[in-house]
């Protein structure tokens, strides 16, 4: 009596599966990432349009947006409190709006004249340790500051070792129009003149007022606030907020490479510090715009065009919140004369919205 014996799988034919599986999984591992991009950038679009409602409760309360920041300088500059006992009162965009994107606790315990006590080390009231700053209270506590899509730390990144990690570092700023940085400059374009050079637009002495004779043409402004009648270009024509790209490794390799800074791109974020860098972005630079190499870092405007510029990780644009509360979706294409024109609040320019 014959046992028929039952015939396996030759090598020959374990290979053609494995490479057929191989083959499945190249062809469906775009399509998984892609998803989880797209489902990235819609979080990306949710954090946008929660700090636009944050905004307009703000306008709502105050009959004013926020400032874009609050400083002084040795001169006052605008400073609407200068010469009182809170001359010092320092803060940016985000930290003002805290109360309205359910935040309350955090602003109450924030420092505004004590910059140095808001660093990562101090305890709040009830103490989250050294991280209350770091992960756990970004990453879980205020997931709106940071899009997912962007990585890097959600501390400030530096090549020095002391300044590094000391403060919480967040990936929405405000516009400022066409300049966002630096605030004066004499010679090239600012916030102070978005056109430049300063010095056929010099900048007066502090007062309550001075601020206000500067050329800043967008939403947002150092120690001046906007009304939303501010905007008659057209709420849905202008520009509120937007996101800044981190991701940049020749930046951050020429600093010291060049000798010129120990500074990352990522130390260019400090979410509650009012610092023309940390808070605006500007029009006037390509979405998307990075330094192609160590020559063009060590050019100033270049590299004050790369800390301006509005970008993300986001395959080909950037989203923006208008100053309508929308959210949208700019491509890296878009006519630097519409991008423009975006970013001024009362310019006067025509234009069509991409679509």
């Amino acid at each position: 009596m014959k046992v028929r014996r039952r015939r396996g799988f030759t090598l020959v034919e374990l290979l053609v599966v494995i490479a057929i599986i191989g083959i499945l999984v190249g062809l469906l591992l775009p399509a998984v990432q892609a998803a989880r991009e797209a489902a990235r950038r819609m979080q990306c679009s949710n954090n946008l349009k929660q700090w636009g409602l944050a905004n307009h409760n703000f306008e709502s309360a105050f009959k004013r947006f926020p400032y874009g920041m609050l400083r002084p300088d040795g001169t006052g500059w605008g400073h609407p409190e200068w010469g009182t006992p809170t001359q010092n009162r320092r803060f940016a965009l985000t930290h003002q709006l805290l109360p309205f994107i359910e935040q309350t606790a955090l602003y109450d315990w924030f420092d505004q004249l004590n910059f140095g006590n808001n660093e990562r080390d101090r305890l709040p009231n009830g103490g989250f340790g050294a991280q209350w700053q770091g992960n756990w209270f970004v990453r879980q506590t205020f997931p709106a500051l940071m899009c997912p899509s962007n990585p890097g730390s959600p501390f400030n990144e530096s090549h020095d070792a002391a300044s590094n990690g000391r403060h919480a570092r967040g990936d929405y700023l405000a516009s400022a129009g066409r300049r966002g940085f630096p605030g004066f400059n004499a010679t090239l374009p600012s916030l102070w003149n978005p056109f430049g050079p300063g010095n056929d637009n010099p900048r007066p002495a502090g007062s309550a007022g001075s601020a206000r004779n500067g050329r800043a043409d967008g939403m947002f402004n150092r120690n001046v606030a906007y009304k939303i009648s501010d905007a008659s270009d057209g709420t849905s024509n202008t520009i509120l907020m937007g996101e800044r790209a981190y991701f940049d490794p020749v930046f951050d390799r020429c600093g010291p490479e060049t000798g010129w800074s120990t500074t990352k791109i990522g130390n260019w974020g400090w979410i509650w510090f009012g610092a023309e860098g940390n808070a605006f972005l500007g029009t006037g630079v390509p979405i998307n715009f990075r330094i192609r190499d160590c020559i063009q870092y060590r050019d100033q405007i270049r590299y004050e065009d790369r800390i301006n510029a509005f970008g993300s990780m986001h395959t080909g644009g950037c989203n923006v919140t208008l100053t309508d509360g929308s959210v949208r979706f700019l491509s890296q294409s878009i006519s630097p004369i519409t991008f423009n024109a975006m970013g001024s609040r009362a310019g006067g320019e025509v234009f069509e919205m991409p679509d």
